[in-house]
C-alpha cells in the first residue's frame, strides 16, 4: 500500500533494512496465534464489554486474534507497510505506545457502541498507524481505491478520507466490522503523532563551521 523511498532505509553502511523489528515481531505473533492457538481459548482473549472488568487483559489481547485468513492477511499486509515506515522513521518506542493507546481506545469505544459484542483484530492499531502517518509522513503515497480503480494518493489525503468512511460506516452499522474501533485508532494516532511532532525538537538544526 505504500511506495517506499530511500529515506525509509537504514543508514548503516552496507545494510539496508525496510522493516521494523517490533512490526515484524507483531506480525509473527499474530500469525502464530492464528495457526497455533486453540479456538477454545479465543473466548478468554477476545474483547467483550460484558466481561472486560473480569478480563481486563482483553483490552489488548484481542488485537492479536483474527477471524479468518483473509482478515489476517489484510491486516498483516497493512501492518507491515505502515508499521515499518513509522518504526524506521520514528522509533520502536513510539509505535509500541501507539499500539497500546489505539487498541485500548478502540476497544473502549467499540464496547460503548457495541455492548455485549465480541471484538478481535489489530486493525484499530493499523488505523492508528494511518492517523500517525497523516501527521508525521504526509507525503507517503498509498494505494487508494476509487470504485474499482486503484491509484496512489498521499496519506495526507487518503487518511482523512478513510477515517471519514469509517465514521460513516460506524453510524450505518450492520456489516460485522468494528468501524468505530478503526475510527478511534485513527484519532489516537493523530493525537499521539501531533504531540510527538510538537514536543520533539530537532538536534543540530544549525551547523556552524569553525
Amino acid at each position: 500500500m505504500v511506495e517506499y523511498t530511500y529515506d525509509y532505509y537504514s543508514r548503516k553502511p552496507g545494510i539496508q533494512v525496510n522493516y521494523g523489528k517490533v512490526t515484524l515481531a507483531l506480525i509473527i505473533i499474530c500469525v502464530a496465534v492464528f495457526f497455533l492457538l486453540p479456538e477454545a481459548a479465543y473466548e478468554y482473549l477476545m474483547f467483550n464489554s460484558n466481561y472486560v472488568l473480569a478480563r481486563p487483559w482483553t483490552l489488548i489481547t484481542n488485537a492479536f486474534l483474527h477471524a479468518d485468513i483473509f482478515h489476517l492477511l489484510f491486516n498483516m499486509f497493512s501492518l507491515f507497510m505502515f508499521g515499518s515506515i513509522l518504526e524506521l522513521r520514528h522509533g520502536s518506542k513510539f509505535i509500541i505506545l501507539l499500539l497500546v493507546l489505539s487498541v485500548i481506545l478502540g476497544n473502549i469505544l467499540f464496547g460503548i457502541f457495541n455492548p455485549g459484542v465480541w471484538g478481535l483484530g489489530i486493525s484499530g492499531y493499523v488505523f492508528g498507524l494511518i492517523g500517525a502517518a497523516v501527521i508525521l509522513e504526509p507525503k507517503a503515497r498509498v494505494i487508494f481505491p476509487i470504485g474499482y480503480i486503484y491509484t496512489t494518493a498521499p496519506i495526507s489525503l487518503a487518511g482523512p478520507i478513510m477515517f471519514l468512511g469509517e465514521v460513516i460506516f460506524s453510524l450505518l452499522g450492520g456489516d460485522g466490522i468494528g468501524h468505530v474501533a478503526h475510527a478511534a485508532g485513527f484519532i489516537a494516532g493523530v493525537v499521539l503523532a501531533y504531540i510527538k511532532k510538537k514536543f520533539t525538537h530537532k538536534e543540530y538544526e544549525y551547523t556552524i563551521e569553525y
